[in-house]
């Protein structure tokens, strides 16, 4: 996954706006599409579907130092928060502040209640 986590670490720097979504598809993709994650041709097709225009230099700025650098503060702070498996989520809770932590895929129903936002599945529904 380690293509994945730099692109989305440039995604972090570059496109701050636009990593819950990039992030959200390589979820789905990962989790609802069984594709392989690390394709190059998929992490830009994630970063696509995020609305990030430039994706080429998306690509290219995740192979250099200020991406691998925000992997590296990414994991720290991860290790700081006794992560212990994947998918790990640390969210805010908009009502008290407090930060809280969640492991597994089969915890995004509760993580929605903390944020107070509803978790629709999979595969929500096509409008």
């Amino acid at each position: 996954s380690v293509p994945t986590i730099k692109t989305l670490a440039a995604c972090q720097i570059m496109y701050p706006d636009h990593l819950e979504e990039m992030s959200r598809q390589a979820w789905l993709g990962l989790y609802s599409k069984d594709i392989d994650i690390t394709d190059k041709e998929n992490i830009m097709q994630f970063a696509e579907a995020a609305g990030i225009s430039e994706v080429d230099e998306l690509m290219k700025f995740s192979l250099g130092p200020e991406a691998r650098q925000q992997l590296i503060d990414n994991t720290a702070e991860a290790l700081e928060s006794k992560c212990f498996g994947n998918p790990w989520y640390t969210v805010t809770n908009p009502k008290t502040g407090r930060r809280e932590k969640f492991f597994g895929h089969d915890r995004v129903e509760m993580l929605g209640w903390v944020i107070g936002k509803d978790y629709v599945g999979h595969h929500p529904p096509q409008e």
